[in-house]
């Protein structure tokens, strides 16, 4: 932790925040204190998120970002990403690829990693995973991020997952190299169901409750041939954050309510 902290000093030392107080129209709370100078730059909301995308998951362009992030409109996340510029944690550069811009982190920006580590290991400990945050966007985002692709030997291969308390289903096609996530039904024969309680599936993402748990509490079903059941599970490739979550006193003890 004490490295972490070290990197808000420096990072904020890079900053002029007193300069852009006004021009960016961030909260000020006017205290002579590292951490309310911090605050004032990177604890907006969305804001986190944005540096996570850019600084941890190496993500440049605006519609990865937006992606990643989730819910966050258009204008805001510009707004967002202005200030952050603007601040000189993140440097906005031409996108030599195509059209508008790309994005990356300064070396102010590149020191918040480890507060943004850490960040993530406090709430494994202290923060429970409720249902609010499973939503299933999200989750089906997070397995397709993680997929251990070179495991499926089975392909093509189309597996249907549905949620226990939303309408809504998904499709994950592989055949070549490039799995994809379809929102509407790719018309195309389905090879294994996966039925998911969304808690359930949030936690086994992130290390928190075993494959195996999850599966005898009734939380994961699957319905296909028994040799596409018995891999599944070799597939989930869990979170990043999930060595120090896995069955943590989030899940053992009475936590921190978020939200």
């Amino acid at each position: 932790m004490a490295s972490a902290l070290t990197g808000v000093a420096r990072a904020i030392s890079a900053l002029d925040v007193s300069h852009h107080e006004v021009e960016t129209g961030v909260m000020q709370y006017k205290q002579v204190c590292p951490v309310s100078l911090a605050s004032e730059v990177i604890a907006e909301r969305w804001t986190p998120l944005i540096l996570r995308e850019v600084v941890l998951f190496d993500r440049h362009h605006f519609s990865e970002i937006q992606h990643g992030v989730g819910q966050i409109s258009q204008s805001l996340l510009v707004e967002r990403l202005r200030t952050l510029v603007e601040a000189g944690i993140l440097e906005r550069r031409p996108n030599r690829s195509g059209r508008g811009w790309v994005y990356y982190a300064t070396e102010a920006g590149l020191e918040l990693g480890p507060v943004l580590d850490n960040l993530a290991v406090w709430a494994g400990h202290w923060i429970q995973l409720r249902r609010e945050h499973c939503e299933p966007p999200s989750l089906m985002q997070t397995f397709l991020d993680g997929l251990l692709v070179d495991r499926i030997a089975w392909r093509p291969l189309t597996v249907r997952f549905e949620f226990k308390s939303d309408p809504r289903i998904y499709w994950l096609v592989v055949e070549g190299e490039e799995p994809e996530l379809c929102f509407f039904d790719p018309g195309r024969e389905v090879d294994l169901v996966v039925s998911l309680d969304e808690q359930t599936f949030g936690g086994v993402l992130i290390g928190r409750i075993s494959y195996a748990e999850a599966v005898r509490s009734g939380g994961i079903q699957l319905d296909g041939p028994p040799e596409l059941q018995s891999a599944f599970p070799t597939w989930i490739n869990l979170a990043r954050y999930s060595r120090y979550t896995a069955l943590g006193p989030a899940e053992q003890t009475p936590a921190l309510a978020a939200g």
